[in-house]
């Protein structure tokens, strides 16, 4: 049993090493994540008949119902009680975040952001900096990173033509992303990942985080504005964007604006009055702006095939990748704690450590070079709720080792690009140099860490 434990922790480890350097060897994340996901399965099958009796003994004597246990029996629990729990909460976080990004790119597909092109042609660098950090902040609040990342690395394309200054923006971009989204339950698929497990609520995980990421957020631009000087070099004529054919007037554009925001806002609190699964809400909004949108356009050019033809770039491109990911990452963390080894580091962690902000600076160093998808997962998972709220209030529903372990990732995948997608989305978009990156930006992302790291700690 040991050595199989230790098979499937180094198909996993060797998974995630492939995994966070996709830009050495050009092999797709997605393709590692499901092969590794796969492989420990298999291998846990293989010594089922030691690992389910030690880990779900109750839960298989009541599926055999007094029935001997056969290679089949084994083989049929673990795929409809095991696996599926965790497939389960991938779907929902999948979900999820596939109807929010839609809704995104509904209004961005109409021109809906058009507005933002021209309020945020400004000359002063400074200025400029602060606008568009907090603006990306914002959204992220209420939108999946990426997403956030991808729409404003598109507007900014469409305002700034020096380079040098727009990678500045970019990187700037970026560390608002994962500050806005680390901060909200809606925010980061990290943050959805704790809200669908049930370790936190809304409005006690924004109360409790708004603070360090907004100082870490504001200490960051601080450090980075005093290395821009002059005036942002923009174009003279700006393209407009509308979308597929879609040409929407002002206040059909803002009625899809406020439609859109509202909606996304009252997620929440539909899932507090139904205790349904988050994703219903998120469907449920995405399905009233599908049909207002596809009233504007009928009304405005008559023709159903206009509707029809709408194609959702971001999200079909975006999306499929983060879907076969995110269902490999779980099925591989999820191979990783049914055969006990997560256990095992958990207990260690409890008998020698016992310290929420060592497990939290950890997780970030660790983010910083490793995918931190994967490793808020394992947080998750080497700490569990149910059996911890008992011993220590930081386990418990909104405790401080939720939201910590949030932050630190959303810092952690800061720090290098091989931490976030946000990050490698906009090294592949830009082609920044990761030296260039070290050399001007780590320690500042650093001290912002730091920063909003005590924060966290006085205000908790």
């Amino acid at each position: 049993m040991l050595f199989m434990t230790l098979i499937i922790v180094a198909v996993v480890f060797i998974g995630l090493i492939l995994m966070s350097t996709e830009q050495m060897h050009h092999i797709n994340r997605a393709t590692v994540a499901m092969v590794c996901g796969v492989i420990a399965w298999v291998i846990y099958l293989l010594n089922g008949g030691d690992f389910v009796p030690l880990m779900h003994g109750d839960e298989y004597k009541e599926f055999l119902a007094g029935s001997a246990s056969t290679t089949d029996s084994l083989k049929f629990f673990v795929a409809d009680h095991i696996i599926m729990k965790y497939i389960g909460e991938a779907c929902s976080v999948i979900l999820f975040l596939i109807a929010t990004n839609t809704i995104v790119e509904v209004l961005h597909n109409n021109g809906v952001f058009d507005v933002l092109i021209e309020w945020l042609r400004m000359r002063n660098s400074r200025v400029f900096l602060w606008v568009i950090s907090l603006l990306t902040f914002a959204i992220s609040a209420n939108v999946d990173n990426l997403t956030t990342v991808v729409l404003m690395m598109s507007i900014i394309s469409q305002i700034v033509r020096n380079h040098h200054q727009r990678v500045i923006y970019a990187c700037t971009i970026m560390i608002a992303a994962c500050m806005g989204g680390c901060f909200t339950a809606i925010g980061d698929m990290t943050s959805v990942m704790l809200w669908v497990r049930g370790v936190i609520t809304p409005s006690a995980y924004a109360a409790g985080l708004f603070l360090p990421a907004f100082v870490s957020l504001c200490v960051f631009n601080a450090l980075i504005g005093m290395k821009l000087h002059g005036r942002v070099e923009i174009f003279s004529v700006i393209s407009r964007y509308n979308g597929d054919d879609s040409y929407l007037s002002a206040w059909q554009k803002v009625t899809l604006l406020v439609l859109g925001i509202a909606g996304l806002w009252f997620i929440p609190s539909f899932h507090f009055i139904t205790k349904l699964p988050p994703f219903l809400g998120s469907l449920c909004v995405l399905a009233l702006i599908w049909a207002v949108e596809g009233l504007f356009n009928l009304e405005r050019n008559g023709n159903v095939l206009l509707v029809q033809r709408h194609y959702f770039r971001n999200t079909e491109f975006i999306g499929m990748r983060m879907i076969l990911y995110f269902l490999g990452i779980s099925l591989s963390i999820g191979a990783f704690a049914e055969c006990g080894a997560l256990d095992f580091v958990g207990n260690w962690l409890e008998a020698h450590i016992n310290n929420v902000y060592i497990y939290g600076v950890a997780v970030g160093l660790l983010s910083s070079i490793m995918d931190n998808v994967p490793l808020m997962m394992t947080g998750m998972n080497i700490f569990q709720m149910d059996t911890m709220a008992g011993s220590t209030s930081e386990f418990v529903q909104n405790g401080i080792y939720w939201q910590l372990l949030s932050y630190c990732c959303a810092c952690g995948g800061c720090l290098l690009f091989v931490g976030s997608l946000t990050g490698q989305a906009v090294l592949e978009v830009e082609r920044i140099r990761f030296k260039w990156y070290i050399r001007h930006y780590l320690w500042r992302a650093l001290v912002a860490w730091a920063v909003g790291l005590g924060v966290f700690w006085l205000t908790h």
